[in-house]
């Protein structure tokens, strides 16, 4: 287990014992979630420290949540949106909730990543609703912690589509893996497990390395012809770029959340890329292949009237704006705001449009508590990542019950 982790669960602990004792209530504001008060939505992000850049999805968040309030609020109601930074530590996060729980009354509060798991036991103790932007597999634990829900997908289940692709298609592949150190690694190697894959070698490095050279040579002698890596930046850039100085060309899937423009295509160089795979349920802000897509049109729009400091070309900025718009659509469903009626509403969505999604991918709620289960193996061709084949839905095909 990770060293953030193990401090997670020592900080939940703490933390759930605390707001059990001074909370407890059954729905989030108490005194006004019928009302016509404000939606009071609380958020904390990485906005400092190894993980920043995953802090630009508190500027989507804040854009559509703004635009929604311009355009009449949800039913009438205005939503207060506020973020905190949390630099990625799970102390801090717990800290934060803390404050949104007892200072603010949130009916919602949105955390980033792994650390996540620390803020469950005290969000679930003063049953508030807490929505998750990680894939890490024990994020989808609804029976354990049912005031909390994963908003990305399982990232196992984009491993097991990785591992069945390879199977069916490449024959002998020495498969190596280089990933993060934490759970978010474990997670997608268990779904390569889970369709027969071992990698020959497992690499995992901290968030923000950028040397890596020792680790390509190592999976080069290891003959690893085919390479699955969700690392972020600098690393993937750094990675895909010494691999191209020295001719070293396995076949590279990559995982969603950072086969984007801003993470790989530009740090690394378009040719560096070329021909790698990934399967995708988000769309890239910079691919030329949908730039005018009437979603990402308002998307940008709403970017510039709203965010205009922050940058609309991150993938984590519009995964931000989707998961705020997941939040509105579910919000106009419930019949109040308390937390019950809007996970209720909130597990209940179905095939509903999303502005972040791939084209023709919409989100449904499931018993895991997730939404996004739709995916399309894509390469890049040198200049866009364009699809290989149609929609796969994961619910369909029998990696999700």
């Amino acid at each position: 287990m990770a060293n953030y982790l193990i401090k997670a669960i020592a900080v939940a602990a703490v933390a759930a014992t605390v707001l059990s004792a001074c909370s407890g209530r059954s729905t989030a504001p108490a005194d006004d979630a019928g009302g016509t008060g404000d939606i009071v939505i609380r958020a904390s992000y990485p906005l400092s420290g190894s993980l920043s850049s995953a802090g630009a999805s508190a500027a989507g968040a804040t854009a559509y949540f703004e635009a929604v309030n311009a355009a009449g609020g949800v039913n009438g109601r205005q939503i207060d949106f506020q973020v905190a930074d949390d630099a990625f530590d799970p102390a801090r996060l717990v800290s934060n909730n803390r404050q949104f729980v007892e200072r603010d009354r949130a009916a919602i509060v949105i955390n980033f990543g792994g650390i996540s798991v620390a803020a469950r036991p005290p969000l679930n103790a003063a049953r508030v609703a807490q929505i998750v932007q990680g894939g890490e597999r024990e994020l989808g634990d609804v029976t354990g912690f049912p005031y909390s829900r994963a908003f990305v997908p399982d990232i196992a289940w984009e491993g097991e589509l990785q591992g069945r692709y390879i199977t069916e298609n490449m024959p002998g592949a020495v498969v190596g893996f280089l990933g993060f150190n934490n759970d978010f690694a474990a997670s997608q190697l268990a779904g390569l497990a889970a369709a027969g894959i071992q990698p020959v070698r497992t690499i995992t490095l901290p968030p923000g390395q950028g040397d890596v050279a020792s680790q390509v040579t190592e999976l080069e002698a290891a003959g690893v012809n085919v390479l699955v890596t969700t690392i972020g930046p600098p690393t993937m850039g750094a990675l895909l770029s010494y691999m191209g100085q020295i001719n070293y060309k396995p076949t590279t899937f990559i995982g969603s959340p950072y086969a984007d423009f801003a993470s790989t295509v530009n740090p690394a160089g378009a040719q560096n890329v070329t021909g790698a795979l990934s399967y995708q349920w988000f769309t890239d802000p910079q691919n030329p292949a949908v730039h005018d897509d009437p979603a990402l049109v308002q998307y940008r729009a709403d970017m510039a009237r709203f965010a205009p400091e922050a940058d609309a070309n991150q993938s984590f900025t519009i995964t931000g704006y989707g998961l705020a718009a997941a939040i509105v659509e579910a919000l106009r469903n419930a019949g109040d705001v308390s937390s019950d009626s809007f996970l209720a509403a909130w597990d209940s969505l179905s095939q509903v449009q999303n502005p972040m999604l791939i084209n023709d991918a919409t989100l449904t709620g499931d018993a895991n508590g997730r939404v996004v289960h739709e995916y399309q193996l894509h390469e890049f061709d040198g200049t866009s990542w364009v699809p290989r084949g149609g929609i796969v839905d994961v619910t369909k095909v029998g990696i999700v019950s």
